[in-house]
């Protein structure tokens, strides 16, 4: 038998971006964009639930459903909060306006995940630890883009 490797996606070295300003389209070479990385301490991505559509009919024999539209995609990020990081400031604008912005995450190995969002709730808080946390949430317009990486290879 072979020897298996376990494949994974290392996030050392991760960059995390935002648009420097509102855009419905995915972060571009050309495109102004803010770094986050150096803030954020964490992450999650959620792809929500499809609402089911109920087509159940008298000679059904259990219900039927098939699905309709999901609902909008969530991010949340953890992040060591600093008043004066200029990416943190667009987010807190996006929150204040409304306006979406374009997001990237690119790992180490060229591979990418891009979306738009708009902020819907931040917290920050102090701790006894004299360090200053926060979270931001999102709501994702549309969907997740996964790009493999351009050498088509995974880490290992």
């Amino acid at each position: 038998m072979a020897e298996v490797q376990s494949e994974y996606t290392k996030t050392r070295d991760v960059g995390v971006f935002v648009s420097k300003d509102p855009s419905l389209k995915f972060i571009a070479q050309s495109t102004a964009k803010l770094s986050l990385e150096c803030t954020v301490t964490d992450y999650s991505m959620t792809a929500p639930e499809g609402e089911e559509i109920d087509v159940s009919t008298l000679s059904s024999i259990t219900k039927e459903t098939i699905s309709g539209l999901p609902a909008e995609a969530t991010v949340s990020m953890n992040a060591n909060f600093v008043i004066g990081n200029a990416a943190q400031q667009v987010l807190r604008k996006s929150y204040d306006t409304g306006d979406n912005y374009a997001f990237q995450i690119k790992y180490e190995d060229g591979s990418s995940i891009d979306w738009i969002a708009r902020v819907t709730s931040y917290e920050f808080k102090g701790a006894k630890n004299g360090v200053v946390t926060g979270s931001f949430s999102f709501k994702v317009k549309g969907k997740f883009v996964f790009n493999v990486s351009p050498a088509n290879s995974g880490q290992k």
